[in-house]
């Protein structure tokens, strides 16, 4: 690798086969992007469907595939809510849409989603051979820690699907990998679909604040700062994430840039 290494970070295409067709157009153009700068490495954190549909899953694969980047050293990807829940699109999936999060077969999805990208997770180390997350993947000096952040459905936690959690068990593989001795050196970054900021309220009594209100509730990420405490501990250098729509584009370093 040389001493030049870029990373190209998207997340939240929510592509469908039906629904808000000018996703797939805006997609399309922003792998052509990427491809004319020439980066060396894509990472998607989550939310690549729109409704957990098959057929979204196969259009995401064909543009990756037409983009050259179903390969490891190119592409990495970690799950996000609505690659296992699917989302709201009507009106009236409001009242149907938790008994669907309730119904789903959430291992089968995540597995399911590894299956339609499994390039992505080849050469991969983990914490674990039977479940796709979290993982390690090294690139020369960097390595990529990709970890799921889509919380179980829960009556009271996670009514619609939307809210983070980075369980017990996953969380003690997690910390096994960063403590690798081989990885040791290596600058360190985390993929997860969940964001960590905790958005200042809007003023009382606006249509934004009862939204803000329900984003609170329902797109939050339960026991951050635990996670937080073990990427300080272990020198993680850069968190890339989603679930918050918000586009940016920063240089990290002279070694390493990220084009969000």
């Amino acid at each position: 690798m040389t001493d030049s290494f870029t990373i190209a970070h998207i997340s939240d295409l929510h592509l469908s086969a039906e629904h808000k067709r000018f996703n797939l157009r805006r997609a399309r153009r922003l792998l052509e992007e990427i491809a004319r700068r020439r980066v060396d490495h894509v990472v998607v954190t989550g939310d690549i469907a729109a409704d957990a549909d098959r057929r979204e899953f196969e259009i995401a694969r064909g543009l990756f595939r037409n983009s050259g980047l179903l390969d490891p050293e190119k592409l990495s990807l970690v799950i996000g809510n609505h690659d296992v829940f699917g989302g709201v699109h009507m009106p009236e999936d409001i009242l149907t849409f938790p008994r669907r999060c309730r119904q789903t077969e959430y291992s089968a999805q995540v597995e399911e989603f590894r299956g339609y990208f499994h390039e992505a997770f080849e050469r991969c180390m983990y914490g674990s051979h039977a479940k796709p997350f979290p993982y390690a993947k090294v690139l020369g000096d960097v390595v990529l820690f990709g970890v799921n952040s889509v919380a179980h459905y829960s009556a009271v936690k996670n009514p619609v699907g939307s809210n983070g959690d980075v369980g017990d068990g996953q969380y003690r593989r997690l910390k096994q990998l960063l403590e690798a001795p081989e990885l040791r050196g290596k600058r360190k970054i985390v993929l997860i679909h969940h964001h960590f900021h905790k958005y200042p309220s809007p003023a009382e009594g606006t249509l934004h604040s009862v939204w803000g209100a329900i984003e609170r509730r329902t797109m939050k990420l339960h026991g951050k700062k635990r996670l937080f405490q073990l990427f300080r501990e272990w020198g993680v250098a850069l968190v890339l994430h989603g679930h918050v729509h918000l586009n940016r584009s920063e240089e990290h370093t002279s070694e390493l840039q990220s084009l969000t």
